[in-house]
């Protein structure tokens, strides 16, 4: 304890202590003193304890796990099931895996060439060579075959 504690406590003390008798004064009031002394007591100790009273620790900071890389792969695992449920149905072929493949073949074909599949589609048949055109456009009567979707992926890997 400080030198200038004991002060404070007599202070806090003293003040209490006042504030009950003005507080009772101003109500037409008669505080008995003992009972203001008491209060006053009651107040420095109060303070003084308040002052004891240690702040709880600040929360450790949370630890930030880091998401697990995919790496692609659920993309790659979507798309490979699309492929294979595809495969075995023209309609889901049609629904599902075509527009996957126009749009891969969109990107790669601006981002790797600069040619826009819609405004310049002789260029991107060009690029893209004949079958996988007709398979991104063509009319569909069955599903093409895994040959076939693997000629094609390899098709848009050389873009």
């Amino acid at each position: 304890m400080r030198i200038k504690e004991p002060i404070l406590i007599l202070l806090a003390t003293a003040a209490g202590g006042a504030a009950l008798w003005l507080t009772a004064y101003g109500l037409h009031y008669r505080a008995d003193l003992g009972l203001c002394a008491v209060v006053g007591v009651a107040a420095g100790l109060t303070w003084r304890l308040a002052r004891l009273v240690v702040p709880p620790p600040e929360p450790a900071p949370a630890i930030v796990r880091p998401e697990p890389a995919d790496d692609g792969l659920l993309l790659l695992t979507t798309l490979e099931s699309r492929l294979s449920w595809g495969a075995a149905d023209p309609y889901r072929f049609r629904e599902r895996v075509r527009p996957e493949l126009v749009a891969l073949a969109s990107d790669l074909l601006r981002t790797r060439r600069g040619v826009d599949l819609r405004s310049q589609p002789e260029q991107a048949r060009h690029l893209l060579g004949e079958p996988l055109w007709q398979l991104m456009t063509g009319p569909l009567e069955r599903s093409p075959s895994r040959a076939q979707l693997s000629r094609a992926v390899a098709d848009l890997e050389g873009i």
